[in-house]
């Protein structure tokens, strides 16, 4: 499993879910993502942190430049803030 783990900063929560992240512009079923989890910071609730699955490391790769490109106008239009990207091979996944 490879994993892309995002974190980036949001004016305004409700609106960038609403408006960015469920609306789904890149279609993450068709880009391989086979789980995603989102999270919002306990000390800043307009940082956000998401993970997405995905079981090939090419489709890893692929949403990670679609993603590089969207975040281009997205940060120029103030959508969202200091976007980073990290990609990890899942060595381990237990849940209890």
């Amino acid at each position: 499993m490879y994993l892309l783990h995002i974190e980036h900063s949001v004016p305004d929560y409700e609106a960038w879910r609403r408006n960015g992240f469920d609306s789904d512009p890149l279609g993450r079923q068709k880009m391989g993502v086979l789980r995603h989890r989102v999270g919002r910071r306990t000390d800043d609730l307009n940082h956000v942190m998401i993970d997405l699955e995905f079981a090939t490391s090419e489709d890893a790769e692929r949403m990670a430049a679609a993603l590089k490109q969207m975040w281009v106008g997205a940060e120029a239009r103030g959508l969202i803030r200091t976007p980073e990207l990290t990609s990890f091979t899942l060595v381990d996944s237990v849940e209890y």
